[in-house]
Order: structure tokens, then C-alpha cells, then sequence
């Protein structure tokens, strides 16, 4: 398998429809599993194949990344990173279509995830985009998560499937915390191989918020946390703001991104 993550002409060869199991895992211990493959990947197509593996393992039917603006790249074109068709690939670059992609646009356009369901397409232009989508089982329905960095770079993350729409709100509702997680965590990892260098943040962070942060990236609430490491709710939210602001995070879920994929923290 030949991908690259540098410019709009590389792409994944599409990686078919998986199943809906899990190998008998959690979806937390799924996307453990997932972080700890991309930690010791030390080239790209591993890389790539840690996308082809969340496919088949949580049952969508593909997964896709992108970003722009970052800072080590000479060339404007975006970063990527997709397991759709050589097909779609082909006409979204010579048709340019990352200058109308509705998910694109409204990724741009605000902070929390985006669900293509939600996307007006009364425009023509807009309809024909997700028609010809279609046509290249790219997947009927599609959730996508926005990615703001302190580099002032735009990541986009998402995941599709062509399931009815209510088997997909109940996967997308099984997966949202999970896919909001290995989201930020593949952005943390595109930038390092894009050249971006991360400080120390290992040893930056007290043992405290180190738990805190540990917590939090196995799905446990403020009210949670502060019960099992016997202190306040107020306290652990005090833990999780010092980390954020150490890690150079815009929110938790990038803080816990950031440390467990610089080492600073493990899920187990």
C-alpha cells in the first residue's frame, strides 16, 4: 500500500465496506489499540494502514483526513490522508473541489463536529458534489470533526458510512468520544511528519494532571475522575486547564491527544 502525506495527489487505494465488530473490544480499547499502532509508526504507509484498520474495525466505510495552513510546508496544497477510491480521488482534484466541499466549508466555519446530514444542499452545485460522492461510494451519511491548532493550521477528520439513518445515529453516537479522539491524535501525528517539532510536554505536566488527562482519555467525566482520585470536581477541572494551557491545547481533547501521543500519558 503506497500513500503519502504531503500534496492532493496521494491517496489510499479504497479499502471496501468492513464489518461491524469490534474483535470483541471496547471502542475506547479499539482506539487505544489504533493510538498505540500510530505511536510506533515511523514511516507514512504505516500510517496509512492504522486508517484501513480503524475501517474495518469499527465498521465504517472510510476515513479520511486532511489539513491545511500548516507551517512546514512549502507547497499550498493540502495535507491528506483517505481510504476513498482512486476514482473519487482523481475527480475531486481535477474538478477542484476543495473549493466547494460543503463539509469543507463548514469545518471552516465552526469548532464542534459536522454531521452531512445537516448540510443544506438546495445549491446545485452542492447536490452534484454529494451525488457524484455517492456514485464513488464515498457513503450516504458522513461525520466530520474539526481541528484548530496553535500553528494556526485546519485539520478535518472524517468517517462515512452508507448505513440507514438510524443504524448511523447509533453508531455515530457509539463512536463520537472515540473518533473525537483518534481525530486530534492523527492531527498531532501529521504535523510531526509534516516536520512540525512538539516540545517536551512530558515534563511539563505535574503527576496530577497526568492522571487527570489519563482519565479523561478512557471517557471518564469531571464528576467521575474527581470521585476515583478522591479530590473535587473543581479540582480535576483545575488539573485539566493547567494541562491544556502546558500542552499548548485549544481544549482537553486536544490536551489528551497531545499527551498521549507525545509519551506523556498512556490509556493503559
Amino acid at each position: 500500500m503506497n500513500m503519502e502525506l504531503r500534496g492532493a495527489s496521494s491517496f489510499l487505494d479504497g479499502a471496501g465496506k468492513a464489518n461491524f465488530s469490534h474483535g470483541g473490544d471496547s471502542p475506547i480499547e479499539t482506539v487505544a489499540s489504533l493510538i498505540e499502532g500510530l505511536a510506533g509508526a515511523e514511516k507514512i504507509p504505516d500510517a496509512a494502514d492504522i486508517l484501513v484498520d480503524a475501517v474495518r474495525r469499527f465498521g465504517i466505510d472510510h476515513v479520511s483526513y486532511v489539513a491545511m495552513n500548516i507551517p512546514t510546508q512549502i507547497t499550498a496544497l493540502p495535507l491528506h490522508a483517505v481510504t476513498y477510491s482512486p476514482e473519487w480521488l482523481k475527480r475531486y482534484v481535477q474538478r477542484n473541489y476543495i473549493d466547494i466541499d460543503p463539509v469543507v466549508r463548514a469545518g471552516l466555519g465552526g469548532f464542534l463536529p459536522v454531521d452531512w446530514s445537516g448540510i443544506d444542499r438546495s445549491d446545485k452545485l452542492v447536490s452534484r458534489f454529494f451525488g457524484e460522492a455517492q456514485e464513488c461510494r464515498v457513503g450516504r451519511q458522513g461525520l466530520s470533526f474539526p481541528i484548530r491548532g496553535r500553528c494556526n493550521e485546519f485539520g478535518l477528520f472524517s468517517i462515512t458510512s452508507d448505513l440507514g439513518d438510524g443504524d448511523w445515529a447509533d453508531l455515530r453516537r457509539t463512536l463520537m468520544p472515540e473518533m473525537l479522539l483518534l481525530a486530534h491524535h492523527f492531527h498531532h501525528y501529521a504535523l510531526k511528519t509534516a516536520g512540525v517539532v512538539f516540545p517536551d510536554y512530558a515534563g511539563r505536566l505535574s503527576q496530577r494532571e497526568k492522571d487527570c488527562l489519563r482519565w479523561r482519555a478512557t471517557g471518564k467525566s469531571d464528576w467521575d475522575i474527581a470521585r476515583i482520585m478522591n479530590i473535587s470536581e473543581r479540582t480535576v477541572k483545575f488539573h485539566l486547564e493547567n494541562a491544556r494551557g502546558k500542552l499548548d491545547a485549544l481544549n482537553t481533547t486536544q490536551a489528551v491527544a497531545k499527551a498521549l501521543a507525545s509519551g506523556a500519558i498512556a490509556l493503559y
